[in-house]
């Protein structure tokens, strides 16, 4: 099943069914310590000038695909003799977690054999990439961007953001009890150093501030120093303690979104894939579609769209031919052609997950 390697090109549009926002964590403006969430700006030619737009990330595209996907596989596990760990379904839906490294450390050594088991085993960390274990994705996803720029977005109400396990407390249901009951304990102890860091920082702030004074009282410097050091430290035996680095909820003091029925271009590329990884591909498509969402505030009835792709395939380093056309819609995913690579792919697609996530059943 395994022996074509396949490169599949998809190049359509996306339409906003309803407004549409994403938190990129580098498009944010701070109000007093809360965090207006912006959309991503880029500068884009049209008609022969060059405009600044707003537009959905591909990592946002990504993300939405990974997720929902993961979640049907920890859901699949839930049913069988071995549920997942909160780390087995942070490595499938996020790539893992990539801790602070110790000095010394070396991280030039690749490990290209526990790779490549890890790409058989797991389809979905092979399309979408590891972070943690150094394994670069072969779904290359684009931005969306409108046809028509969009300088000025919608501008929108309040939010909170957080992890993942707390965005879908339900996934609890799909853990491991004893993993799962570890894991926040871990995260409880990260948010306390998270808390103690930025108590810290406000302290610096005010020494600095004091410092600048024409005369500083030595004695509150002195003694914020001191409280300063103490929470440095708290939060480093806090992080040692859990191992790793959870950010803490973030208050949104509002957000932009992409208004309903923009219509924005779309390119993914999947590259060097065998025909498993093409079924959770079109498994991952699929889910998504069944969701009929992208982006945040579902609560707010934000992120419904559609999508159509003209498909292009070859195989083996050969010519790319054209090979139908997709369509995300109505909570379906379809596919007009009678290519026989994608329907092969497609039919084993409606039968995964297969409990485990194991490429080589």
């Amino acid at each position: 099943m395994n022996g074509n390697t396949l490169d599949m090109e998809m190049t359509g549009t996306m339409t906003a069914e309803s407004d549409i926002s994403v938190s990129p964590p580098d498009h944010s403006e701070k109000r007093g310590r809360s965090t207006v969430t912006t959309l991503p700006r880029k500068s884009v030619w049209r008609r022969g000038n060059l405009v600044t737009t707003v537009y959905l990330p591909g990592s946002s595209l990504r993300g939405a695909l990974r997720n929902t996907a993961s979640r049907a596989v920890a859901a699949a596990r839930a049913t069988g003799t071995s549920r997942m760990t909160p780390d087995d379904f942070l490595l499938l839906a996020k790539g893992g977690i990539k801790d602070r490294k110790e000095a010394g450390t070396d991280e030039r050594v690749v490990k290209y054999e526990a790779m490549e088991k890890l790409r058989r085993e797991q389809p979905i960390v092979s399309l979408f990439g590891a972070m943690a274990e150094k394994i670069a994705g072969r779904w290359q996803i684009g931005d969306a961007v409108p046809l028509e720029p969009l300088q000025s977005p919608n501008h929108k109400g309040r939010g909170v953001r957080s992890h993942p396990f707390q965005r879908q407390p339900e996934m609890a249901a799909f853990m491991d009890e004893k993993e799962y009951e570890s894991f926040l304990e871990k995260d409880t102890k990260r948010v306390k150093a998270n808390v103690a860091e930025d108590k810290a920082e406000d302290l610096g702030k005010k020494m600095f501030a004091e410092r600048r004074k024409s005369e500083p009282n030595t004695e509150n410097i002195e003694q914020w120093e001191t409280e300063k050091k103490q929470l440095e430290e708290s939060a480093k035996n806090l992080r040692e303690e859990a191992g790793g680095v959870v950010n803490i909820q973030q208050l949104l003091g509002g957000w932009e979104a992409i208004p309903a029925d923009t219509e924005m271009d779309h390119r993914m590329r999947i590259r060097g894939a065998n025909e498993t990884e093409l079924a959770w591909a079109f498994f991952a498509l699929h889910r998504l579609a069944r969701e009929g969402r992208i982006g945040a505030h579902e609560s707010a009835g934000e992120g419904y769209f559609r999508a159509e792709y003209t498909l292009r395939l070859a195989v083996d380093d050969g010519d790319f031919r054209a090979a139908g056309t997709l369509h995300l819609a109505d909570h379906e995913l379809r596919i007009d052609g009678d290519c026989p690579i994608l329907t092969k792919a497609l039919e084993r697609s409606k039968t995964l997950p297969d409990g485990n996530g194991d490429a080589s059943s």
